[in-house]
């Protein structure tokens, strides 16, 4: 996927990226044995964080060989050493988080999900230190992103689909949600140090960009557009996408059957 379509899809991401098994369990332990477990208080106890430390390990090392980092830049030597810090932030932060597990899902799905939500903070906070940012503009520039494509139609897309996506973060968000998203989305700033920057708490900061990625998805959908149709547009040429004369962009797929039922 290309770099910026997954700049996007964190922008309009609720819900971090979901991750796959990558191991059979050593043990079989259902859900309330896990709870059982890791409350235990004694040598069960031990024996379940080390097997959950090691699940939550291999899915964390997986998660990042295979997924590309926020900037592209490769963590070499330090993917392991990372893995391993990601782990234990991870670890502590569900043993503070039993309590909230409701049992829609498996035990260890829930674990897996919020280790990725660690690891991504992690490689969050890695660009945000890597990047070059007037910390003076904070939440106010826009990143200039390239939108050259081989296609002469395909730039002309990212062109209007860009400036479409710019007009709409100014003037259908608050200046607070637009600062908040723009810093935390486009140039990097870690959700914590939002936070900070802006006073406030985490559970604060999450709720104002979340509102802001909930109204930037309605502004688009009134300009007949959706937040998956701007991705499309810089993402894999393969997925093609139609530019109407005034400017908006469809799926071809969309274009067809809008075609094919005479609407």
């Amino acid at each position: 996927m290309d770099s910026f379509a997954s700049m996007l899809m964190l922008t309009f991401a609720c819900k971090p990226f979901s991750v796959c098994h990558p191991y059979r369990e050593m043990r079989q332990r259902s859900n309330s044995e896990w709870l059982l477990a890791l409350r235990a208080g004694d040598q069960n106890q031990a024996v379940a964080l080390a097997e959950l430390r090691e699940l939550m390990l291999g899915a964390i090392i997986k998660f990042l060989s295979q997924n590309e980092t926020p900037g592209g830049w490769s963590l070499g030597h330090d993917l392991h050493q990372t893995a391993e810090d990601c782990a234990q932030e991870a670890m502590i932060l569900i043993q503070s988080k039993l309590d909230q597990f409701r049992g829609e899902s498996k035990f260890t799905t829930w674990a897996y999900s919020i280790a990725v939500r660690v690891t991504l903070g992690e490689l969050r906070r890695r660009r945000w230190r890597k990047a070059v940012v007037n910390r003076a503009r904070l939440g106010e520039d826009m990143p200039v992103w390239p939108t050259d494509a081989p296609e002469p139609e395909r730039s002309l897309e990212r062109r209007q689909a860009w400036a479409l996506l710019v007009r709409l973060i100014e003037n259908s968000l608050t200046p607070l949600q637009r600062k908040a998203l723009v810093a935390h989305a486009f140039q990097g700033m870690p959700l914590d140090l939002v936070a900070e920057w802006l006073g406030g708490n985490r559970n604060s900061i999450y709720k104002l960009i979340h509102d802001a990625r909930k109204r930037l998805k309605a502004a688009l959908l009134s300009e007949g557009v959706t937040h998956q149709d701007i991705i499309a547009t810089f993402d894999s040429p393969r997925r093609k996408t139609h530019l109407s004369d005034d400017g908006k962009i469809f799926p071809s797929q969309s274009v067809s059957n809008t075609v094919e039922s005479g609407s």
